[in-house]
């Protein structure tokens, strides 16, 4: 496992950042220019376009779309196939990682933006001071920093310290395994702590 430093951290999250100041400036210019009406997609695929065209190490090979249904939307970029498998990602941990924070943007679930990457140890003291009635259930935490194993088969593991209110309120060290297609999936976590300030998801 390589251990991402902070100033790689704070690196990406920079990038992040620049994205979606970028995706913002550009739906304002295109509402402004009064070309015509702008669907509810549109700022979905400018931010898509943006986080894409900000990151380091990830590529995609088309054009990043949204099928919306309800309050449901699906990122594409040939319709009726994953997104995912569109993206080229360099196999190293830097870009394994943003590629995570990319893609779990594009895709918006609504358990991931009850979602918070802690990086560090002020990080982690201000998510414990948001929580109702904070739980330690882990005290010794080596670090906080995110750490990739990537593979030689060209799947990798991403372990990184989140806070989350889905469901349950709790800050845990999660791990994710990506796959050869590029996506990620639930391979287990490590509670840290937990509190009692859970938002229930409805899925429908």
């Amino acid at each position: 496992m390589t251990t991402l430093t902070l100033d790689a951290v704070q690196r990406v999250r920079e990038r992040i950042a620049r994205a979606h100041e970028l995706a913002n400036t550009r739906f304002r210019e295109a509402f402004a220019s009064g070309t015509g009406p702008l669907s509810p997609k549109a700022h979905m695929a400018l931010q898509a376009a943006a986080l894409v065209e900000c990151a380091s190490g990830l590529h995609v090979s088309g054009e990043i779309r949204y099928d919306v249904i309800g309050d449901e939307s699906t990122p594409y970029v040939e319709r009726g196939f994953p997104v995912y498998a569109a993206f080229d990602v360099d196999r190293n941990p830097e870009a394994i990682f943003e590629y995570w924070l990319v893609i779990s943007d594009i895709v918006g679930a609504t358990s991931w933006r009850m979602t918070r990457l802690i990086a560090a140890a002020d990080e982690y003291d201000a998510a414990l001071a948001r929580m109702q009635s904070p739980q330690i259930v882990r005290a010794l935490i080596v670090t906080h920093l995110p750490s990739v194993d990537a593979r030689d088969d060209g799947t990798a593991l991403l372990e990184a310290t989140v806070y989350t209110r889905a469901e349950e309120e709790r800050i845990e060290r999660r791990q994710l395994l990506l796959d050869v297609h590029n996506e990620f999936h639930y391979h287990g976590r490590a509670l840290l702590a937990e509190g009692r300030g859970g938002v229930r998801i409805d899925l429908g």
